[in-house]
C-alpha cells in the first residue's frame, strides 16, 4: 500500500508579507499541498485563500479565537492542531516549508 505524500506548509505570517506571498506561490505550484495556518497566518482566511487550487487548509483554533476569526468552509480546524501538523510531517510529508 502506497502512502500519499504532500508538501506541508506552516504559515505564520500575515497577508501581504513577502514571506506569505512566497509561501502561497510555492503551495499553488505544488498541486498537492497541506497548508497549516497558525499565529497571524489565520488572517489569510479573510482574503479567500481557500480558493487556492490543489491545497487543503488547516487552522489553529486558539489562533482563530484570539483574532476573532471564524473558520471558513474548506478549512479544517483539528482538535489538536499541532498533533495533526506533526503527524502530517512524520507520515505524509514529501517536502516541508515554514514561513
Amino acid at each position: 500500500m502506497e502512502i500519499e505524500e504532500y508538501d506541508v506548509f506552516l504559515l505564520t505570517k500575515p497577508p501581504f508579507s513577502p514571506r506569505s506571498e512566497l509561501c502561497l506561490k510555492l503551495a499553488a505550484r505544488s498541486g498537492n499541498a497541506r497548508l497549516y495556518l497558525a499565529g497571524d497566518g489565520v488572517y489569510h482566511l479573510l482574503s479567500g485563500i481557500q480558493e487556492l487550487p490543489g491545497c487543503r487548509f488547516y487552522a489553529c483554533q486558539e489562533d482563530l479565537e484570539a483574532r476573532a476569526i471564524r473558520a471558513r468552509e474548506k478549512v479544517t480546524v483539528p482538535d489538536n492542531f499541532y498533533a495533526a501538523f506533526i503527524e502530517d510531517m512524520m507520515e505524509h510529508c514529501k517536502r516541508a516549508y515554514t514561513f
